[in-house]
């Protein structure tokens, strides 16, 4: 049986506003070709073509990232609506342990404005990774926004797979001992 953890959305705010402009690009092109300029397109074909790209976008809006374990395999998945959309399976070979790392991002933002100049909103983002026995080695599982969804997914990953948890500090001395 599957087991599965959901925990943000996939886009940010800023790219939520990208993704819902094209939608409303793609409302227009669909009036302008019905009313006047493309006369022979099939009414029927353009009406399913519509609701595909509307259905569509609004999937990539509600997107939520997640894990998902099926068979003492892990993949990085994408739900919408709690039903499975995407997966990618991720390698687990000689990777046992479990790691939170915080790092510092920025979103750039498309408006400029007078209180910030450079329009960049920075934030820290907390990425959890699988880590061989020295650290040297790390795969990328998620990152997210809240450090409690983060130690939710170190929380999931020991209960379903049996992982460690430890803090990251690579022993490039074990490394090269091999």
């Amino acid at each position: 049986m599957d087991k599965r953890i959901i925990t943000e959305y996939n886009l940010n705010l800023i790219q939520k506003i990208h993704v819902s402009i094209i939608l409303g690009i793609g409302f227009s092109i669909f009036f302008l070709i019905k009313n006047s300029l493309l006369t022979d397109f099939n009414d029927s074909l353009l009406f399913l073509l519509l609701t595909i790209f509307i259905i569509g976008m609004v999937s990539l809006v509600m997107s939520r990232l997640g894990l998902l374990v099926r068979d003492n395999s892990l993949y990085r998945a994408y739900f919408v609506l709690g039903l499975l959309i995407y997966k990618q399976n991720i390698d687990l070979k000689n990777k046992h342990i479990v790691s939170i790392l915080k790092l510092k991002r920025a979103n750039g933002m498309p408006t400029v404005g007078l209180a910030s100049p450079q329009g960049v909103d920075s934030f820290y983002k907390f990425f959890v990774y699988l880590l061989d026995k020295s650290h040297t080695e790390k795969t990328e599982l998620i990152g997210v926004k809240k450090f409690q969804n983060a130690e939710r997914i170190v929380a999931f990953l020991q209960e379903h797979l049996s992982f460690h948890y430890e803090l990251y500090s690579p022993n490039f001395d074990l490394r090269n001992k091999r």
